[in-house]
């Protein structure tokens, strides 16, 4: 039987496949697949780079100040992700990160959680960093496989 065109990952979340991943995880892959979404309908949808001042703007900027930049003429996307205050204050909260400093929690979420989110797209993490722009911005280079 088919799946439901309508059913998202957090409808699914209690399934095997998904079992491991946390709410930010899936958010992250529904943000991408939109991407997708919009690629397949306009080729040449965000081939720029992100305006870093909208990443790190929670009220006027991107949404969820989270930008894909499409490079998908060689197959690479660059998913970038602005942290704000209310980022900061939930992966705070998480037992695992109470002890890090920003940069490794952003160490440890690049290199714990994104492998997974690439596998869900047939991507591999070819590069990743973050950079601090008036709040820190992470980004991760993934290419298909």
């Amino acid at each position: 039987m088919m799946d439901s065109i309508d059913e998202n990952r957090f409808e699914k979340m209690g399934e095997e496949q998904y079992k491991s991943c946390s709410m930010s995880d899936i958010t992250r892959m529904e943000i991408i697949d939109n991407f997708f979404k919009q690629v397949n309908e306009n080729p040449n949808h965000n081939i720029e780079k992100p305006d870093y001042d909208m990443l790190v703007d929670d009220w006027d900027g991107y949404d969820d100040q989270v930008y894909i930049q499409n490079e998908l003429d060689n197959n690479i996307i660059v998913f970038y992700e602005g942290w704000v205050d209310s980022c900061w204050s939930a992966v705070y909260n998480k037992p695992q990160y109470k002890d890090m400093s920003e940069s490794e929690v952003i160490e440890s979420i690049v290199t714990n959680r994104f492998p997974r989110i690439g596998e869900e797209f047939n991507m591999v993490i070819k590069d990743y960093g973050y950079f601090y722009d008036g709040g820190y911005i992470m980004y991760v280079v993934f290419k298909k496989y």
